[in-house]
């Protein structure tokens, strides 16, 4: 198992220590805003034991932002890091069928989940 999470931020990627987490769910620390925000709760020190981080949501039916943050802590990548995945946030669209055979032709290109910012607490 990976001992840090890598979470790519607009602003750049920061690392956070996997062994004292103790709870990952949906929304901020209320349970609020479950789309847009992800919550992680470890057992470290006193106003460092939270962070909430704000993304983009992710497509509806498809994966959510909350199964990558835990496929990327349940991940064994062979080494210290663990990088956090973006679900998809926009489908790609095809160009409407027209009785053509053989390549579909996308005329837009999937967008995946941004994770904009983390707030500490």
């Amino acid at each position: 198992m990976a001992k840090f999470l890598k979470v790519p931020l607009t602003t750049g990627d920061e690392l956070y220590g996997i062994s004292n987490i103790i709870n990952v769910h949906a929304g901020n620390v209320a349970l609020a805003n479950p789309t847009t925000n992800t919550t992680i709760i470890t057992d470290g020190i006193a106003g460092a034991q939270t962070f909430v981080f704000t993304h983009t949501a992710a497509l509806v039916g498809g994966p959510t932002v909350l199964q990558a943050f835990n496929a990327a802590l349940t991940a064994n990548p062979g080494g210290i890091v663990s990088t956090l995945g973006s679900p998809i946030s926009v489908d790609q669209v095809p160009v409407p069928q027209s009785g053509q055979s053989g390549r579909t032709v996308v005329t837009s290109t999937p967008v995946f989940v941004a994770y904009a910012s983390v707030a500490i607490a």
